[in-house]
């Protein structure tokens, strides 16, 4: 397989986790206390999907620059990772 098939097909599954975690963000039932937080852990993924994910999909399907389409798809789950690697440090500080 070619990047661009890895592109599109690391794009739609970046986009499919990240409609699932930001939905289970954006509308769990958690305490009023943490909600606020959910809400921006919810939209932090959101954003993330728009700049890395949709970007990779777009370059991908319409066949221009695929290693940078691929880039751009791996570089969502690295970030998700690293974004939530800083989170668990600060409330754990």
């Amino acid at each position: 397989m070619r990047a661009r098939g890895w592109a599109i097909g690391i794009g739609g599954l970046d986009c499919a986790g990240a409609i699932v975690i930001a939905a289970a963000l954006l509308f769990s039932g958690a305490d009023p206390a943490t909600r606020s937080l959910d809400v921006v852990a919810g939209w932090s993924v959101v954003l993330l999907l728009l700049v890395t994910a949709v970007p990779a999909l777009a370059l991908a399907w319409t066949g221009r620059a695929p290693k940078t389409a691929l880039g751009f798809a791996l570089a969502f789950p690295v970030c998700f990772i690293l974004l939530s690697v800083v989170v668990i440090i600060a409330y754990a500080l």
